[in-house]
């Protein structure tokens, strides 16, 4: 069983947000995305965001610091630091960790971990709920070649990952630690390696997951994507590693169900929302680039005042009665969301009153 429902959706534990949607009543996201800064010390081949050509911008410490304010007294339950940069270049990001927990906010943290210090490691991983390590090859020489970044630097975040487990066993720290893995035609025979090195670090989980195709203005074009029936082998392989204490998860549903979707709108952004470093709160990743979907700037105005705007509303109605989702992105992120909301709302099912 996956425990950590990487491919799935927690809902089913936010039943009274999920009523109030359903009843048309004004809700607040779950969970939010933030972006702290847009530069980043890698230059991942499939990067996401290479078009945007990583501007050199961040969250302003002194607003952001407020804006938790407004998102935890708004009901939102967990902030995600990790966005279209590397969010531990930000200056301040330890402040916006601790705080983040101390306001009573669960935090994650995507990184690719080579700024992740042990005197870092030390002081953020007491206050994280989960760590995952963008880590995309088995070798040095092929981790270069993917992230293009000095050979070096791979056994320099190896040893990163590997400390942070330590910190987290000798301080009896409930933090998750896990691995991401994107499964590419140029590292896919690398992958043994990786599951292997990561595996003598300490990690509790190790995720493959497919490349997504984000915005046709992204660099990297991987054609065909990676047919599952060609790789199943090496995935069964990767999932041999796994024991009592560290999981390798190959999201298979994610492979066999690249693109394809049964739902005709968009309902997830409600629940879930995203933050760039220029203060843009947008309905979600692949958009928040696009002027239609961007709800409100935090630097013009509070939270509270974007989320219950008209703006807000307008993109709101057009998400969820007009937009064509076939034409979205694949895989994104409110994906399995969406599957759960439609099926509410246009059941499938035969017979719903017989429980």
């Amino acid at each position: 069983m996956d425990k950590y429902r990487i491919d799935s959706h927690k809902l089913m534990y936010h039943l009274p947000r999920v009523c109030g949607w359903l009843n048309e009543k004004t809700i607040y996201p779950v969970y939010m995305e933030i972006s702290p800064v847009g530069s980043c010390n890698h230059r991942c081949i499939f990067c996401a965001y290479d078009f945007i050509g990583y501007p050199n911008r961040k969250l302003d410490c002194k607003r952001f610091l407020a804006f938790i304010d407004e998102a935890k007294e708004a009901g939102v339950k967990s902030l995600l630091y990790a966005g279209e940069g590397e969010p531990l270049l930000h200056p301040d990001i330890k402040k916006f960790i601790v705080y983040s927990k101390n306001s009573g906010i669960d935090v994650g943290l995507f990184t690719n971990g080579q700024l992740l210090r042990e005197e870092l490691a030390e002081a953020i991983l007491p206050f994280l709920t989960f760590v995952r390590f963008s880590f995309n090859a088995g070798t040095k020489e092929n981790y270069a070649e993917i992230h293009k970044v000095k050979p070096e630097v791979f056994e320099r975040v190896v040893a990163n990952i590997k400390k942070a487990s330590e910190i987290k066993e000798k301080e009896s720290l409930g933090v998750g630690i896990g691995v991401q893995y994107v499964l590419l035609r140029e590292n896919v025979d690398c992958l043994i390696d990786a599951v292997k090195t990561l595996k003598d670090t300490g990690i509790d989980y190790f995720v493959i997951k497919p490349f997504v195709q984000q915005s046709h203005l992204q660099s990297y074009r991987i054609g065909a994507q990676l047919d599952l029936s060609n790789i199943e082998d090496i995935l069964n392989e990767a999932e041999s590693f796994s024991s009592e204490n560290f999981m390798v998860i190959a999201r298979r549903e994610s492979f066999e169900g690249y693109g394809k979707r049964t739902y005709k709108h968009c309902y997830g952004t409600s629940f879930v929302s995203v933050l760039n470093s220029a203060g843009d709160i947008a309905t979600c990743l692949p958009y928040w680039d696009k002027d239609d979907f961007i709800l409100g700037n935090i630097y013009k105005s509070a939270y509270r005042d974007i989320w219950l705007g008209g703006r807000r509303e307008k993109i709101k109605g057009y998400l969820e009665n007009e937009l064509n989702v076939q034409e979205c992105p694949p895989n994104c992120r409110p994906n399995a969301i969406n599957e759960f909301l439609w099926e509410i709302k246009n059941p499938t099912v035969k017979h719903i009153n017989f429980a």
